[in-house]
């Protein structure tokens, strides 16, 4: 057994232990999930749009006249080709999840597009239902089955850092642009 195996060991032990943890401060709730989540990702630099209307149109006027375009939801286009490192105008994504209290996204690619393109993108375009919002980033966790994730990342906005003089910059590791496209959830 190699040195890392035997931390990861040393670590799903420790956590196997169990214990109880009694939270002292008051749960947030939000009356509503939506406006709380667009207003928390706009504080955070990220657009939002709720749609009304046609998926694709909406879809359409975000991409604009970008040059190069990867739909990993194939709602624009049919399929999508992108080999890793390329540079990319627009990266269009599915979330699953989402957060009221900091406006992130819960961002999974289950392998189906290489994790480079979160960050080679220019601007990136999350559609998510309505209904997956939820208040807390407590919430969330309980939600996301870590077994299953390869990589996955909450992501709140465009990159930013204000590292460079104490001046807040956009798209310095990362998108420049985020928007989330939030679609009405389907009802039974």
């Amino acid at each position: 057994m190699g040195s890392r195996e035997k931390i990861l060991s040393a670590l799903g032990t420790a956590r196997n232990r169990g214990f109880e943890v009694e939270l002292s401060f008051p749960i947030l709730s939000f009356g509503d999930r939506v406006c709380a989540f667009v207003e928390n990702l706009k504080k955070a630099g990220g657009e939002s749009i709720v749609v009304e209307g046609e998926l694709s149109k909406i879809l359409a006027r975000e991409v604009g006249d970008a040059d190069s375009v990867v739909d990993t939801t194939s709602i624009l286009y049919g399929s999508f080709s992108y080999k890793k490192g390329e540079e990319v105008d627009v990266a269009i994504l599915g979330a699953d999840l989402a957060v009221a209290e900091n406006g992130a996204l819960w961002i999974d690619t289950e392998d189906r597009y290489p994790r480079s393109l979160l960050t080679l993108a220019r601007k990136i375009v999350v559609i998510l239902e309505e209904d997956a919002i939820v208040d807390t980033m407590h919430q969330a966790y309980e939600r996301v089955d870590f077994s299953k994730v390869s990589y996955a990342l909450f992501m709140s906005g465009p990159s930013k850092t204000a590292d460079i003089e104490q001046s807040l910059v956009f798209g310095a590791h990362g998108a420049v642009a985020m928007t989330a496209v939030l679609i009405p959830s389907k009802r039974a």
